[in-house]
């Protein structure tokens, strides 16, 4: 780790021909945070988060992961990363633990097994171990999915929607496994979700993003009580509507 924030954004600002997405934007996440990326469709969230990983370069700005810049030294910098979606798909007729090395393999993990052991105790994956993903049901694929994040023990990971396939028990047994591993390893946290009982459990920090820029970086109760709103899906219906 460099002793500075897990990710640093400086100005920011991605065009496609004549249009901005993202304006200028500009924050940083400190090591340990689970920060959420929220935003009504159309605020340029996945731009950013496609960016953040590296898939989108920016029209202008910096992203710095860990202290390096992911253009500069994109290798270094993404090697301390990972990502899951719930709409990620995998080779799903290899075994449960084929894929896990696959993904050891590709981030280098010295002692696979150990790995792949650790993240199967974590996320209750052993008895699938050895089962082809196309086996599995949609909620157990994607535990498997957030395995393969965890396999390389990243300093940042992204989630995008991690539990939008699970049940409300496997969710909630979900965000209890990221907030052990994210008080454990000190690891940090990027997660966008549309489930706002999941970002008000989980996340420390929110950031509200509309129309390209960062309206509000603040807690979950910090926005409940400057909007008056009953929770925080009552906030994201009244930014989103003073957006339109």
């Amino acid at each position: 780790m460099s002793g500075g924030p897990a990710l640093d954004v400086r100005d920011l600002v991605k065009r496609f021909g004549d249009r901005e997405v993202i304006r200028g934007i500009s924050f940083s996440v400190p090591v340990g945070q689970v920060c959420a990326l929220l935003g009504p469709n159309g605020a340029g969230k996945t731009t950013t988060l496609h960016m953040l990983l590296g898939l989108t370069l920016p029209t202008s700005g910096t992203i710095s992961i860990s202290g390096h810049d992911l253009t500069r030294e994109r290798s270094v910098a993404l090697a301390r990363t990972n990502f899951t979606a719930s709409y990620v798909q995998l080779s799903w007729r290899m075994r449960v633990r084929e894929l896990l090395r696959v993904y050891c393999a590709l981030y280098e993990v010295p002692d696979p097994d150990r790995a792949i052991a650790e993240v199967a105790e974590l996320l209750d994956l052993g008895p699938h171990l050895n089962r082809p993903g196309s086996a599995l049901s949609t909620g157990q694929q994607t535990m498997v999915l957030l395995a393969k994040a965890l396999v390389n023990r990243p300093e940042l990971l992204f989630l995008d929607e991690p539990t939008a396939s699970l049940d409300p028990e496997r969710s909630v047994a979900v965000r209890r496994v990221l907030r052990d591993v994210v008080d454990e390893r000190g690891m940090t946290v990027l997660i966008t979700s549309h489930n706002m009982i999941e970002i008000e459990r989980l996340a420390d920090r929110i950031l509200f993003l509309a129309d390209g820029v960062i309206a509000h970086d603040a807690t979950a109760a910090e926005l409940v009580a400057r909007y008056g709103a009953e929770n925080l899906e009552d906030v994201y219906i009244k930014v989103a509507e003073q957006r339109l």
